[in-house]
């Protein structure tokens, strides 16, 4: 078999159309080509393969055994090539199938993926979604090598990725209602200074973040040293099931507060103090600004009612 490096794919359109229909001058037609030139792409193809391909009979050209051995593939590689290209011209949400995947932490899970699935179940039922969780400084690679398609969350990436912020929010109290009621404290209402730091505090520290410094221990300065931290995880999604019965107090970014509050009997408290904002921000890689379904993707991800996240907005501003 001879060098393929400078094997015209076009050719393989007539091999294909020749394949199917049998016949030189029907695949002409069905490629708007005339037969001449036909021909002259079928010989071209044969040089390049090294083989006849096809064999006129009184039935019609009938591929050879190699040509029968490929065929599936060229068939299956011109398929793909042809929905790649429409990809980017073409998208409607209600019928073309595509795989999105999105980096996440679990906060970003239960308040902007949640709802997204809900959405898409709705409006674009052959959209199917991957999520990942993994640390920031994978971020990067993930998106540059197509690994991920979007990111969600509070980041920092190089100017080669667009970024967007989408939301911004700040942090509340969440503990056992049982606990709050033992304290004297009501669901909304603001923890003293002095009973906020003599509790037994849950610390979530998601690993996806990779940040050295919480916003919490900043905030609360030398005086954090002060702070019990009974127990650390990385993820805020099992805090309802930990809370209920202790006397544990979790310090959270305020959209994971509302699903876990749906899920056990807690009680939210504000802060007796500022902690730094959180910026959430889209992320996706240039190459992907005018792909038509991610584009459509996007707008999903910056409609969703994240009513929790601009209260915070509103009240802050």
């Amino acid at each position: 078999m001879r060098n393929l490096n400078s094997l015209d794919l076009n050719l393989l359109k007539v091999f294909d159309a020749i394949y199917r229909e049998r016949s030189v001058s029907i695949a002409s037609e069905r490629l708007n080509m005339t037969q001449p030139a036909t021909s002259n792409a079928l010989n071209r193809l044969r040089h390049a393969l090294d083989d006849q391909l096809f064999v006129r009979t009184r039935n019609g050209m009938e591929p050879t055994l190699f040509a029968q051995s490929i065929a599936a593939s060229v068939q299956r590689g011109l398929r793909e090539i042809t929905e790649s290209i429409l990809q980017g011209l073409w998208f409607d949400p209600t019928e073309t199938p595509r795989r999105f995947t999105i980096l996440a932490t679990d906060v970003g899970e239960e308040t902007y993926i949640a709802e997204l699935v809900r959405r898409l179940e709705r409006e674009a039922p052959f959209i199917d979604i991957r999520v990942l969780e993994a640390p920031l400084d994978e971020y990067e690679t993930l998106l540059e090598f197509g690994y991920a398609d979007l990111a969600i969350g509070r980041l920092t990436l190089p100017e080669k990725f667009m970024q967007e912020k989408i939301a911004a929010c700040g942090y509340a109290i969440v503990m056992c209602e049982n606990h709050a009621k033992a304290l004297g404290l009501s669901d909304g209402e603001t923890m003293p200074y002095d009973v906020y730091m003599q509790q037994r505090h849950l610390h979530v520290l998601p690993r996806a973040t990779g940040a050295k410094h919480h916003p919490v221990d900043i905030a609360l300065g030398i005086e954090g040293q002060n702070r019990r931290i009974a127990v650390t995880l990385p993820h805020t999604s099992v805090l309802s099931e930990i809370l209920p019965g202790t006397s544990l107090v979790a310090t959270v970014p305020t959209p994971g507060v509302a699903p876990m509050k749906g899920r056990a009997r807690l009680v939210r408290l504000e802060l007796p103090y500022e902690t730094e904002r959180l910026d959430i921000l889209l992320v996706w890689h240039r190459r992907h600004q005018l792909d038509k379904g991610h584009a459509w993707l996007r707008e999903q991800v910056r409609a969703l009612p994240m009513s929790d996240w601009n209260t915070m907005q509103q009240s802050n501003s």
